[in-house]
């Protein structure tokens, strides 16, 4: 059955769960982590008593009455050292905090991400499958490393920047160009630092406070008037950005879903003779991204930019005014003037971050959301506590009375029973849709069964160790999956612990040896899914990766499908080749796939209508002869593709 959906189990996560649940992440590190908010407690007051320190160094110099030329310069330079050792260590702890901060971030992101990992391959195919790799690939790098960006540019991000977009596609360059960083400590930012941001936001307030007060209570009092308006506005402001910043994000998407399918589409776009027509597509997008990223820019200017600028400098005026009066009065000094000023400087900054970071932290709940949406879906690919550790099989598969569908009521396999014996060679047909490859995929343990067993040497596959069973198994899939390496890295991926006589033996049975001499570095060539290498040759490097596993059971679920008959009567030999005592099961769409088999069942809306030898099938009125027929015309047709 198919496991609830992302999407519902994002609803169900609650902010505090979340955090709770970030914390836990973070908490081995803990020490590290109060460690930093100690220093950066003494790094705040430090630097502002600093900063408190230049009205007496401005009011020294500015002495005239008792003291001589060289005595206020005496008393200046003292001032400038204490002033400067007391900037010194706020600086240091900055530093050494900002380290430790770091330090937390890249570990407990790095931990995250093994525990997602490592949660995927717990999961069952269906729960992947329904969310797509592209989702959990953009999960376990992108929204990770976005939420780092909450704590650590509040200061210089834009909000576009900021929001991880919906979309499962890699998004275009630009979108990130301002805030992708190649040492991003990833997701637990949002804690790391936005933690330490909040505080230092409180302390430094509250500090500047203080020592404004220091200099005359109404400064202190005229701080805290500005404080609540200029939260409100901020909080207002940014929401009207985030709206639009949507919007561009939206944009974007779009403009990098229609490059991608140009660029991927290409050689179809080509001879289908559509290059103008995608191109004025693409400029309608890219126009629309553009159009939308100028009205996002100039919400900015509007509501953040100047509103924001507008309340710092009427706050800023309001103080000024006092201070001229004061100073016209003789009840305050240029000093006073100078050291009110870096202190209001220093005070606002922090709380325009604070307001922001309150934004921030909304936007990036939902790919936090994401994140631990799948960490919650229970696994179901993890052996149980009293597993059965399987010596070595014989190759005896049962499937016994078992239902298993997709989708909860929807069974596409109907209480099948299926008895393979040790070294039998077990073709298996059947229309689109019978249920040929789930049984496969059951065989693997990809899935597990609604009801009835899946038997190996007499045990159920639920109960014995995962381990154990699929190391002594293999399959080969109808299009084999390149990893990015040599070929004998791809070879080596089926059994890393092989020999180099191993990798040369198999490429012997699997017939790549013959197409590896067309290759200049042989077995170190390179290769990936995108490289220039033909069908046959591809399912070669497949059979060779599975016999490196020298496995008990074979699977082969369509693996010479889309192969011309050529190439596929040479997989077919290679394939009566490697028997060899092996257990295989092959399914296959083309039936001329299967005529050399032990044993052939048929199919049909996933119950077994009919079981033979390819010769008995055919003698009999059935839906195999009926395939057979229907293909037979076809060949004929094309060309005659079967004997």
């Amino acid at each position: 059955m198919t496991p609830s959906g992302p999407d519902s189990a994002q609803k169900s996560l609650t902010n505090g769960y979340l955090f709770k649940e970030l914390w836990k992440v973070v908490s081995p590190y803990k020490g590290k982590f109060v460690l930093s908010i100690c220093f950066l407690l003494l790094a705040v007051p430090l630097g502002q008593f600093a900063i408190f320190l230049t009205r007496d160094v401005t009011n020294q110099a500015l002495n005239t009455t008792s003291l001589t030329i060289q005595q206020r310069w005496d008393t200046v330079i003292s001032i400038i050292v204490l002033q400067f050792c007391f900037w010194l260590a706020s600086t240091l702890l900055s530093t050494w905090r900002e380290v430790l901060e770091w330090y937390v971030s890249m570990r407990a992101t790095l931990d995250l991400r093994l525990r997602y990992y490592r949660h995927l391959h717990s999961l069952p195919m269906s729960f992947l499958s329904q969310s797509g790799a592209g989702a959990h690939l953009y999960r376990a790098t992108a929204d990770m490393v976005s939420l780092f960006r909450v704590g650590n540019r509040v200061e210089t991000s834009t909000p576009a920047g900021q929001m991880p977009p919906e979309s499962k596609e890699v998004q275009s360059s630009y979108y990130y160009s301002n805030d992708v960083d190649p040492y991003d400590p990833g997701v637990m930012g949002i804690i790391t630092r936005s933690m330490p941001l909040f505080v230092e936001t409180l302390y430094a307030m509250g500090w500047g406070a203080v020592l404004l007060y220091l200099i005359d209570p109404m400064l202190s009092l005229f701080l805290v008037l500005y404080i609540v308006p200029f939260s409100l506005v901020s909080y207002f402001a940014f929401n009207r950005v985030r709206v639009a910043a949507f919007a561009f994000k939206e944009g974007v998407e779009n403009e990098s879903k229609v490059l991608r399918d140009s660029i991927a589409g290409l050689r179809t776009m080509k001879a289908f003779g559509r290059t103008t027509l995608q191109l004025k597509k693409y400029f309608l997008a890219a126009g629309q991204a553009r159009r939308s990223g100028v009205g996002m820019y100039g919400e900015m200017v509007r509501t953040q930019n100047l509103l924001q600028q507008f309340m710092r400098w009427a706050f800023t005026t309001v103080v000024y005014v006092y201070l001229a009066r004061q100073i016209i009065l003789g009840e305050a000094t240029i000093g006073d003037w100078v050291a009110t000023a870096l202190l209001i400087e220093a005070a606002q900054m922090p709380l325009q971050n604070f307001v922001q970071l309150t934004q921030l932290i909304k936007m990036q709940l939902v790919p936090i959301r994401r994140i631990f949406s799948t960490l919650s879906v229970e696994p179901t690919l993890v052996d149980r506590a009293d597993a059965v550790v399987l010596g070595e099989i014989s190759g005896n598969l049962e499937f016994k009375e078992l239902t298993f569908g997709y989708r909860e009521d929807e069974p596409i396999i109907h209480e099948l029973s299926l008895q393979v014996k040790p070294g039998e060679y077990l073709g298996i047909v059947g229309p689109s849709g019978a249920g040929k490859s789930s049984l496969v995929n059951l065989a693997l343990r990809l899935y597990g069964p609604d009801s009835g067993q899946v038997l190996v040497d007499g045990h159920d596959l639920q109960t014995v160790q995962l381990k154990s069973y699929l190391s002594q198994v293999a399959s080969v899939p109808q299009s084999t999956y390149l990893y990015a390496g040599t070929i004998a890295e791809n070879v080596f991926f089926g059994n890393p612990d092989a020999t180099e006589e191993d990798l040369q033996r198999v490429l012997d049975e699997s017939g790549a040896s013959a197409f590896l001499k067309h290759h200049a570095d042989g077995v170190d060539t390179m290769i990936s899914e995108s490289a220039p290498i033909s069908g046959g040759e591809r399912q070669r490097i497949g059979i060779a990766r599975a016999l490196i596993r020298d496995p008990k059971i074979l699977f082969l679920d369509e693996a010479t499908a889309s192969l011309d008959p050529a190439t596929e009567d040479a997989i077919l030999e290679t394939i009566q080749r490697i028997r060899g005592g092996r257990t295989i099961l092959t399914i296959a769409h083309r039936l001329k796939a299967v005529t050399q088999c032990d044993r052939i069942i048929v199919l049909d809306e996933g119950r077994i209508v009919q079981e033979g030898t390819h010769d008995q099938l055919l003698a009999v009125d059935g839906l195999y002869r009926k395939l057979w027929e229907q293909q037979w015309e076809i060949g004929k047709v094309r060309g005659g593709v079967h004997d």
